[in-house]
């Protein structure tokens, strides 16, 4: 064969290796992380992080939400300043608490994102907590509050079998 040829053949053939595709990986494999499960972890980021800030920015700025109601046709809605004269009577460091747990169930979170079973614990208080707080210290609570509370939890423990305990993680890794 010329050498023509085979230098064509050689760089058709490292050509090739970076067009095949990778191998199929099967999602039904064992630890791999379900598209729902990510969705689930999305939707507490999203929720978590919301709470966080608004727990964070609320005790700072409730006294200028006061005077810019009292100055706008809010004024006019029925227990809207109520509201706000509620928000402005609790404690700071209740909302810094609840920030905290807010924190805790975004961590926990990210732990079921690598599929630890530790997160969903850190998730299930954390969110558990928050309600308490919230019933006990704050006075308010809902049935929606409590609702998507449960629903969360109960869809996070479908998939509590996947998840690994972290001395097997350790253990694999050394």
């Amino acid at each position: 064969m010329p050498v023509q040829n085979q230098i064509f053949f050689r760089n058709t053939y490292n050509i090739m290796e970076y067009i095949t595709p990778a191998p199929y990986e099967n999602p039904f494999e064992e630890n791999k992380r379900p598209g729902f499960l990510t969705f689930l972890c999305v939707l507490t980021f999203i929720g978590s992080g919301f709470a966080l800030l608004s727990n964070l920015i609320t005790p700072v700025f409730a006294p200028m939400l006061m005077n810019v109601v009292q100055e706008s046709s809010f004024a006019s809605i029925p227990g809207y300043i109520e509201a706000i004269e509620k928000i402005m009577a609790t404690p700071i460091w209740q909302f810094y608490l609840l920030a905290l747990f807010c924190t805790t169930s975004i961590l926990g979170a990210v732990y079921m994102l690598k599929m630890k079973k530790i997160g969903f614990h850190i998730y299930t208080v954390s969110k558990l907590v928050q309600l308490c707080i919230a019933r006990f210290l704050m006075a308010e609570t809902n049935f929606f509050s409590w609702f998507i509370t449960l629903l969360f939890i109960g869809l996070y423990a479908i998939f509590y079998k996947k998840f690994t305990d972290m001395k097997e993680t350790i253990t694999e890794n050394n």
